[in-house]
């Protein structure tokens, strides 16, 4: 990312109201049964925290990571508001630097650095969950995004093919196209 997408997020999120809302994101919540509680969350570009805050109140200990100075202090008053710890790193994603073996859970929700597809496999626990989501390439009949923002079909299954497959969808309506993925990292015996 560039200064410029920094200054662009920043001018985003620097209203009072919360633009992604101050929920979860539907596929993390219905899909909370997922969600053990136990160990280190990773969100990766937090924004306005809401992802990270919800699962922090389900037991994790959650570092969220966004370029976005705005978005993190919005994430952080959402997490006092509702009795959650966040612990915020102020990052450019592209190249901010996961360790191994780090995380129980990782969430990403409509960020996509293809970049980042190693990084999640390094980073996340042997057992560990992760929960993506973001556009597919039907998206482009809806928006102006360029091709390289979207996902291509099925490209998530692909990229975590090594990975126990959860729950998979790819849906396409009321003008929103998008692939949803839930997949735990297989243990190496």
């Amino acid at each position: 990312m560039s200064l410029k997408d920094k200054e662009k997020w920043n001018s985003k999120y620097g209203t009072e109201e919360y633009i992604t809302g101050r929920e979860p994101c539907a596929w993390l919540k219905e899909n909370a049964e997922f969600l053990t509680g136990r160990g280190k969350a990773l969100d990766l570009a937090m924004g306005e925290g809401r992802n990270a805050v919800f699962a922090a109140g389900k037991g994790y200990d959650v570092v969220g990571v966004d370029i976005s100075e705005a978005g993190i202090r919005k994430a952080l008053a959402l997490a006092r508001e509702k009795g959650a710890r966040v612990a915020p790193v102020l990052a450019d994603i592209e190249v901010y630097d996961l360790p191994e073996n780090e995380y129980d859970l990782i969430l990403c929700f409509y960020f996509l650095d293809r970049g980042l597809f190693p990084k999640i496999r390094k980073a996340l626990k042997p057992g560990g969950l992760l929960f993506f989501e973001t556009f597919t390439v039907d998206y482009l009949k809806y928006s102006s995004f360029k091709r390289e923002w979207v996902l291509e079909y099925n490209e998530l299954l692909r990229e975590f093919a090594g990975f126990r497959v959860l729950k998979y969808q790819e849906v396409d309506r009321d003008e929103k196209a998008y692939a949803s993925l839930i997949a735990r990292k297989i243990e190496v015996r």
